[in-house]
């Protein structure tokens, strides 16, 4: 095998264990999320959008798990791409 092939393919496992990670890290926040939705049930609450504060300005999760979310698309849409150039 080739050294450029070789390292072709470390490049794609890279990105495939990026992709799982940011997969996992969107899971936790699923998760975190539900019991954030669990504690305001308990307390008889409204439930408020779910925010975090990032250099003086407010960013509602759901707009960092979006951004995850396309991420981990872009790099799954790589991988399949440069598989099939392998072949």
């Amino acid at each position: 095998m080739s050294d450029r092939r070789r390292q072709q393919r470390r490049e794609i496992r890279l990105q495939q264990r990026e992709s799982s990670w940011l997969q996992k890290a969107l899971f936790a926040l699923g998760k975190a999320e539900e019991t954030r939705e669990k504690l305001a049930d308990t307390r008889d609450e409204e439930m408020q959008p779910y925010t975090i504060m990032m250099k003086d300005q407010e960013i509602q999760m759901e707009e960092l798990e979006d951004a995850l979310q396309v991420r981990i698309e872009h790099l799954m849409e790589t991988v399949r791409e440069r598989r099939r150039t392998l072949r």
